[in-house]
């Protein structure tokens, strides 16, 4: 089982990254998205960008290590 967290800015770009993250994903699999663009961000989702070194959106980290969103690949998720 993958944990996969997707950090988006609530672009449709952002949008489209975490529909192909979604459908990749194994049925164990756990996604988890958190949209920093909201005003509901909370500074515990900042502090987890910050800590991964996220410096651009979206973002992928999977089993707590970023991966290029451009190379994202179904194996790679599942």
């Amino acid at each position: 089982m993958a944990r996969i967290e997707v950090f988006t800015a609530g672009t449709y770009l952002c949008e489209e990254i975490v529909n192909q993250v979604q459908e990749a994903a194994c049925s164990k699999c756990e996604v988890v998205v958190y949209d920093l663009h909201q005003s509901n961000a909370t500074a515990e989702m900042e502090e987890i960008a910050k800590r991964y070194g996220i410096q651009s959106l979206p973002c992928v980290v999977l089993n707590g290590k970023v991966i290029d969103v451009e190379t994202l690949k179904v194996e790679e998720v599942r």
